[in-house]
């Protein structure tokens, strides 16, 4: 019984890495797009900054946020190989569904062990006068 709520359990925290893994992979998606984006206005801002009419303060601050952003992307990035490598680990849906189908096809609380054996079969010949 043990052995069931442990593989459901697992079963429950392999789908929560899983749930995380894809909110990872979308915050990057965001990210990366804002990434290009920042990198247009940048461009822009540059292009526009040859005549004149742009703050070198705030093209300074974009670029600040552009750093940023790229260094938050390859935290994400980091984030989702090593959540990759801890799936690699972990046991698929179809290894917990195997475990499952082995648990209840033995039923291992049905089992004994040898000296629980002993102890019955002493039991059952002193109950018979056979042994003392």
């Amino acid at each position: 019984m043990r052995l069931i709520h442990d593989v459901k359990t697992l079963d429950s925290n392999l789908r929560v890495v899983a749930q995380q893994l894809t909110q990872i992979k979308r915050n990057e998606r965001i990210l990366a797009r804002n990434l290009i984006a920042l990198n247009k206005k940048i461009n822009e801002l540059r292009e526009s900054s040859g005549n004149g009419g742009v703050d070198p303060t705030k093209l300074q601050e974009m670029e600040d946020r552009l750093v940023r952003m790229r260094e938050d992307i390859m935290k994400i990035q980091e984030d989702v190989e090593y959540l990759k490598q801890q799936l690699q680990r972990t046991l698929t849906s179809e290894d917990v569904a195997e475990l499952k189908y082995i648990v209840e096809t033995i039923n291992p609380l049905e089992f004994v062990t040898y000296k629980q054996v002993g102890d019955l079969v002493e039991k059952k010949l002193r109950d018979l006068g056979i042994i003392k």
